[in-house]
């Protein structure tokens, strides 16, 4: 399976590598797995940005994109196969002055919660949900990510 982390963020750079690097390594975590022939391509939103810029920044329902797709964005070719976008959205407040360690456990905290709306795509159907959230809290806490 196919993850992601895409930031929507008026955090510091150094705030944006720190997210970045978590989403390479759930990346590299889940590529080799398999939770069921109706999701290969898993990608969460985060949200973050400074309250002037909230109208802008909405969080979005779950989206499913089922079968092979292709759709154009700016120009750019993007190639979708069996794809969920899940947005999180994080109070700016909340996780701009936060530590390296306490900002990964937010952002981490959040993927679970929103996890759960996995749940509530009626048209995945062919998923292995328990298996997933198993393996990625068990991953998040022996990280120490998460407690």
């Amino acid at each position: 399976m196919t993850f992601g982390i895409a930031q929507y963020t008026n955090l510091t750079q150094e705030q944006n590598n720190w997210i970045n690097d978590l989403s390479v390594e759930l990346k590299t975590f889940f590529e080799n797995r398999n939770y069921g022939e109706d999701l290969n391509q898993l990608y969460f939103g985060l949200i973050t940005v400074k309250p002037e810029f909230d109208q802008f920044f909405k969080k979005k329902r779950p989206r499913y994109r089922p079968g092979e797709r292709t759709s154009y964005v700016d120009g750019i070719e993007i190639k979708s196969n069996n794809c969920v976008e899940i947005d999180c959205k994080i109070e700016f407040s909340q996780v701009s002055n936060l530590k390296k360690d306490e900002l990964i456990e937010k952002v981490c905290n959040e993927i679970l919660t929103e996890s759960d709306s996995l749940t509530r795509l009626s048209k995945l159907k062919k998923f292995d949900f328990e298996s997933y959230m198993s393996d990625l809290k068990n991953y998040l806490i022996d990280k120490k990510y998460t407690k």
